[in-house]
């Protein structure tokens, strides 16, 4: 794929090979040859799009060559460091597992489980998305891994929080599943048609709109809003991930935290500089 206007050349070639084997004048081979052109761009374009399509799924398309470079680099700097990230990780996962099951099984109150269990979740999430952190790093992927940073920081700010809070506070987190839950369906109601999906079965939408409905009465009608299960820490106007950093002690990497947004939403700073390329290489598609 070296070479641009591919199918204008092979169509060009075939038309001169054509003509040099034809017999006659150039206005009787002109006349002759043009209700074939039709015919022979679909020829050409169909050995173009096979010769395409070897060349994406090759190992020498420059997408490819380039991935090798940068592994290449990555595992001469990093090597070491990267072994370290995985020990840490795979250290953290025998943390989650051994104390899960050592004290799941001493604890018998539901309010002294359902923390833990909570707890562990986050943790065992936040492995697992380190795990996709050092896969991108590992690849050369910067802003891939800055992004999903910025996920694990939630986590990590959400798991300091509950630590640190009362049982109705997680209870009230869990039960914010359902408000979620609920948004994202009512969401899917209302589109479902143009994505050329099922709808939502008409009584399990019941069923979570009383659920909603129960939770909205035992914790009061902000408990719908974003944050909702923060209600009890925090005025409405104030309920955000930002005041969750301040009551967690994070709030030290807010402004890592906002650098990391723009390798998560569409705005210009996203595009105007990639931590995975050098800056004469800021506008390269790798």
């Amino acid at each position: 794929m070296d070479q641009p206007f591919m199918i204008e050349k092979l169509i060009a070639k075939a038309i001169e090979e054509a003509k040099a084997e034809f017999k006659g004048t150039p206005e009787e081979f002109k006349a002759h040859y043009e209700s074939k052109i039709p015919e022979m761009v679909k020829s050409a374009a169909t050995v173009v799009l096979d010769e395409v399509f070897k060349y994406c799924i090759g190992n020498k398309s420059d997408l490819k060559n380039w991935e090798r470079k940068i592994h290449r680099k990555i595992k001469k700097q990093y090597k070491f460091g990267l072994k370290l990230f995985t020990a840490f990780i795979e250290l953290n996962n025998q943390i989650s597992s051994s104390t899960y099951n050592k004290f799941y099984q001493q604890f018998e109150d539901y309010n002294d489980q359902l923390k833990l269990d909570t707890l562990i979740a986050n943790h065992a999430r936040a492995c697992q998305i380190a795990s996709e952190v050092r896969v991108l790093i590992a690849n050369g992927f910067a802003d891939g891994a800055h992004s999903r940073w910025r996920t694990l920081h939630e986590i990590c700010v959400t798991f300091l929080f509950l630590y640190d809070h009362d049982y109705e506070t997680v209870q009230m987190y869990c039960d914010y599943e359902i408000i979620e839950k609920w948004k994202k369906a009512k969401e899917y109601r209302a589109t479902y048609e143009k994505l050329n999906a099922e709808p939502i079965e008409e009584t399990d939408w019941l069923a979570l709109d009383e659920e909603r409905a129960r939770l909205l009465a035992k914790y009061g009608k902000d408990f719908g809003d974003s944050y909702g299960w923060f209600i009890n820490h925090m005025p409405k106007g104030r309920r955000n991930f930002k005041e969750l950093e301040k009551i967690a002690g994070q709030d030290h990497f807010r402004a890592v935290y906002g650098w990391a947004n723009e390798n998560v939403h569409a705005g210009v700073s996203g595009i105007r500089d990639r931590l995975g390329l050098r800056e004469q290489e800021q506008h390269f598609f790798f």
